[in-house]
């Protein structure tokens, strides 16, 4: 029982990611910036709750900060009519050093970082966030399904022209659903952090790809992402844990970590995926 408890734990903070990754599909828009917004918006989280004093506080305003810039990004790409995937990957790319940069800069070290503000409770933080990924998670499933803002998304990639027709802007809900995934994937980070108590350089470890596998594996189905989801926690629980039992002790702990992407591989080879005509 403790170890599906552990999972559940495990899979909160990557399934809450994987909802900004599914709406920003359904919207036609690869959120390719996942990765790298989830270490800076862990990092946001650690300076503006040292600066504050409050928890909260720095969590709200991490997930502000980093949905306002993505959103500025692609406000001015848009207008200039630029290549998202491109934008999207250099944003990416922008975040990882804006990190480093201001972890320097703000801190003198581009290290780990930790203060007796950011230090909490381990298991009411975990136990406190992982309630707070799942009601958000599903109730983004929910809107999807039940609103006309979900539902103006689920169709906004696939016929745009539909959207526009009705005489609302397709644009704009693309912009929304970054606007989702940036939270989400801010929020994420400070998830990771507040758990930790510490902000650490690379803290995603993969889940910003591991979301986006998930939706492609799901073939943007909820259910089945949140499946693919599980699948994913499972394979990390099992790396963190296998050499404990006695025939996996030799095996170096490197390989085991990398159990998750590992499976990710292999399900993305050997699953199939739709045939274009």
């Amino acid at each position: 029982m403790n170890s599906v408890f552990s999972i559940m734990h495990i899979a909160a903070p990557l399934l809450l990611v994987t909802m900004g990754a599914l709406i920003s599909e359904y919207a036609g828009r690869m959120a390719m910036f996942l990765e790298c917004l989830i270490n800076i918006g862990a990092f946001f989280c650690y300076a503006f709750t040292v600066a504050t004093g409050n928890l909260f506080f720095g969590m709200v305003l991490s997930v502000l900060c980093c949905t306002a810039t993505v959103t500025a990004f692609e406000r001015i790409a848009s207008h200039y009519k630029a290549n998202m995937f491109l934008v999207s990957l250099a944003m990416n790319m922008l975040f990882a050093s804006l990190a480093t940069l201001f972890s320097a800069i703000f801190f003198e070290t581009r290290g780990v970082l930790y203060s007796q503000t950011f230090l909490f409770n381990a298991k009411t933080v975990r136990m406190t966030t992982t309630i707070i990924c799942y009601i958000l998670s599903f109730a983004q499933i929910a809107m999807l399904h039940f609103t006309t803002l979900g539902l103006t998304l689920r169709v906004t990639g696939s016929d745009a022209e539909m959207i526009n027709a009705q005489g609302k802007s397709a644009a704009l809900y693309r912009t929304i659903s970054w606007i989702f995934a940036a939270a989400d994937g801010a929020l994420c980070g400070c998830i990771l952090a507040a758990r930790l108590s510490s902000y650490v350089p690379g803290m995603a470890s993969g889940r910003g790809w591991t979301a986006l596998a998930a939706v492609f594996l799901g073939k943007k189905h909820p259910a089945i992402v949140v499946v693919a989801v599980a699948v994913f926690a499972l394979a990390e629980y099992a790396g963190s844990n296998i050499q404990n039992i006695q025939m996996f002790k030799d095996i170096p702990s490197s390989i085991l970590l990398s159990l998750p992407y590992l499976i990710s591989l292999i399900l993305i080879i050997i699953i199939p995926q739709k045939k274009e005509v």
